[in-house]
């Protein structure tokens, strides 16, 4: 579909303060070795994929 269907607010209690990124990236990490889907790269990957979301514009702006 190439239109807009959603707009998500970024954040959330995970994202607040660099104490609860740590803790969910911990347990994040503990999730995918548990169930054998990834390990420190995929984490990595997955946290660095949020970045853009810090930088665009959030959808009251647009």
């Amino acid at each position: 579909m190439p239109e807009v269907m959603v707009l998500m607010a970024t954040g959330g209690a995970s994202n607040k303060s660099l104490k609860n990124i740590i803790q969910k990236s911990r347990e994040d990490y503990r999730a995918m070795r548990g169930n054998q889907v990834g390990g420190i790269f995929t984490l990595l990957r997955k946290n660095l994929s949020k970045v853009g979301q810090f930088l665009s514009p959030k959808p009251s702006e647009m």
